[in-house]
Formats: structure tokens, C-alpha cells, sequence
């Protein structure tokens, strides 16, 4: 094998392992991108929690805050309707914003989901590219290889007819009236 085949045969090998490695780091790097958006949708859950948290405190405050100013006031809390009336009030403003809070974190999720998915389809699709790069990259080889190669010994073939000596054939050339 000369130094030519052999540059060829290295150069080829190098691409190939080149594509597939590239391959597999698109794959790497799809499954780090996929645990940063599990790990960003599991913040986000304690973040919405901790604000739902904070949210029923400052309710359970503020109608604490009421029970202790009727209290001093000398007002009874199951008889008085102005204060019944801002409890529930607070209750109902409450639930709407817990409602409104909980739909946009399932909102966020989703979306940090489909991140994800898309993320994962991402690395899969570039893996298969450099995949394909990469057999790609074998069969050019073999063809720029292939004339480097020099030629086998193929059996002769001569000129000779089987149909014997070439005649001329005056059918049809006005030649045959002569």
C-alpha cells in the first residue's frame, strides 16, 4: 500500500471518527440540556409553592389582624357583617390569585416541557446528521481511494468481431442502382 492509499485510507478514518464523535456530543449535550430544564421545572414548582406559601400567610395575617381589632374594639366577629364581609372578601381575592398563580405555573411547566422534548428531538436529529455524515464521509473515501488504488488485471479484449470481416452495406444509400 503506497503513502498516497495510506493518507487516503487516515484521512477518511479521521473524518469517520470525527462525525461519530461529534455524534455522540450532540447527544451529550441534548441530555444536559434536558436536566437543566427538569431541574429549572422543579424550581419553578418550589417557587410557585413558596409563593403560594407566602400568599396563605399573608391571608391568615390579615384575618388574624381583623379577629384582634374587633377583639379591642368590642366587636363580635360572628355578629359584626362589615367584618365578616372583608374576610370573605380577602378569601375570595385570595382563591382567584391562588387560581391565577396555579395556571400560570402549569403554564410554565408545560412550557419548560416542551423545551425539553424539543431539546432532546434537537440532539437526536444532529446525532443522526453526524451519523450520516460520517458513512458519508466512508463512501467518499472509498471513491477518491478507488484510483489511487491502481487497476487489477482484467482479462483483454481485442477489436475483433465474432460477426467476421466489416462489410459495407449499400441498403438504402441509392448506392445499389449502379
Amino acid at each position: 500500500m503506497g503513502l498516497p492509499i495510506a493518507l487516503a485510507v487516515a484521512s477518511t478514518a479521521l473524518s469517520f471518527m470525527g462525525s461519530m464523535s461529534a455524534a455522540k456530543a450532540a447527544k451529550r449535550e441534548a441530555a444536559l440540556q434536558q436536566r437543566q430544564l427538569e431541574a429549572e421545572k422543579k424550581m419553578s414548582k418550589l417557587r410557585a409553592l413558596q409563593e403560594h406559601n407566602i400568599r396563605l400567610t399573608n391571608l391568615q395575617t390579615f384575618l388574624n389582624t381583623n379577629q384582634a381589632i374587633a377583639g379591642v374594639s368590642g366587636r363580635d366577629i360572628s355578629q359584626d357583617r362589615s367584618l365578616k364581609a372583608l374576610q370573605n372578601k380577602a378569601k375570595r381575592e385570595m382563591s382567584t390569585e391562588v387560581g391565577r398563580a396555579r395556571v400560570q405555573e402549569l403554564a410554565t411547566i408545560g412550557k419548560l416541557s416542551q423545551a425539553q422534548q424539543i431539546a432532546g428531538e434537537r440532539g437526536r436529529n444532529r446525532a443522526r446528521a453526524f451519523r450520516y455524515q460520517a458513512f458519508g464521509t466512508l463512501i467518499s473515501g472509498a471513491m477518491k481511494a478507488q484510483p489511487l488504488m491502481g487497476s487489477a488485471p482484467t482479462a483483454s479484449v481485442t477489436p475483433q468481431s465474432s460477426l467476421g470481416p466489416l462489410r459495407f452495406s449499400t441498403f438504402n444509400t441509392g448506392l445499389d442502382n449502379y
